[in-house]
């Protein structure tokens, strides 16, 4: 049998001071909405209202912790239930890849990037079907507008509503099931990625006024005390930074492009100084713009991490050792 796995905060901070934070920094991007709309159409008018109302679910959800034990996983009823979830899911993720094209962070609010490990795994599908139900509610108005239509949606949350019966009706008396906590992070993460999304774009937008790129700040990352850079790279061009926490083989590092566009690519590998040519690299890109790597599988042992542009756009991206 699988073990339950719980899901995790995508912040450091204490849940009380990000949804504060989530507050500040919400008053913050109403007051210059109009230069992030501008900047990208996706922070429409209805962005604030959105992000507020899911700070609001955050401030209002009880983190509860259920017992409820071991999960049996192999009887028909919860394949049945799998293999459902599985169409909803793909379904879905198309409809939103039509909505929001060429915006992997969009996506990544679903879940997506957790769908191979989830497909099979009864536990991490509820989790991912509970985040991508309550994406695709913020959402709906722009997935229906592709057709993805209400008797869809009401069928995901069905699906939710089921996967979690298969759960309780397979309980054990041993061992803990964290589904109601596991709701009640997924609604504080939903809150705090908005706050991403803003942050992410003000690096960008508000590159040459730190005084207004620091409002959108997420404090969650500073006060982690984690080691964190941001390069950027000119158009086929390299950029390096030296770390100061050693990078040994392990050692598992963030990656992210930063406000991905169409056509951007960029190389990340590791390297024992600036010029060197790294033996091993991965590549970020509009439709991967972020991923979780260990140290090993960015070349040759090296405290020097480089980025390459790799075309005719600056590239943005920010690393950050998780340890």
């Amino acid at each position: 049998m699988k073990k339950a796995t719980a899901v995790l905060r995508h912040y450091s901070e204490p849940d009380a001071t990000m949804r504060q934070s989530m507050r500040t920094m919400h008053e913050q991007f109403t007051a210059h909405q109009a230069t992030f709309q501008a900047f990208n159409p996706e922070f429409d008018a209805a962005f604030g209202p959105d992000w507020l109302a899911a700070i609001d679910l955050a401030d209002t959800t009880p983190d509860h912790t259920v017992r409820v034990g071991e999960l049996m996983e192999d009887t028909a009823e919860v394949q049945t239930v799998m293999a459902q979830a599985q169409s909803a899911l793909q379904s879905l993720f198309y409809f939103v890849g039509r909505a929001f094209p060429k915006n992997a962070g969009r996506l990544a609010t679903y879940g997506r990037t957790t769908y191979e490990a989830a497909r099979d795994n009864h536990d991490k599908m509820r989790t991912l079907l509970q985040t991508a139900f309550t994406s695709a509610t913020r959402d709906h108005t722009e997935l229906a507008a592709k057709g993805y239509g209400a008797a869809q949606l009401a069928a995901l949350g069905t699906l939710v509503t089921q996967l979690a019966d298969t759960n309780t009706t397979q309980e054990v008396k041993k061992g803990t099931n964290t589904e109601e906590h596991e709701h009640y992070l997924t609604v504080q993460n939903l809150a705090y990625g908005f706050g991403q999304e803003a942050s992410g774009a003000a690096k960008v937008l508000f590159a040459d006024d730190k005084a207004t790129r620091d409002l959108f700040r997420l404090s969650g990352r500073a006060a982690s005390g984690r080691e964190t850079h941001e390069l950027t790279a000119a158009p086929n061009g390299v950029a390096a930074v030296a770390f100061t926490t050693p990078l040994v083989a392990t050692t598992r590092l963030h990656l992210r492009l930063a406000v991905p566009k169409a056509g951007q690519s960029a190389t990340v590998g590791r390297v024992l100084a600036a010029g060197d040519a790294p033996t091993l690299t991965v590549t970020l890109s509009d439709e991967i713009s972020e991923m979780d790597v260990l140290a090993d599988l960015l070349g040759a042992p090296g405290q020097v991490l480089i980025v390459q542009s790799g075309g005719n756009y600056p590239v943005r991206v920010e690393l950050e050792v998780l340890g």
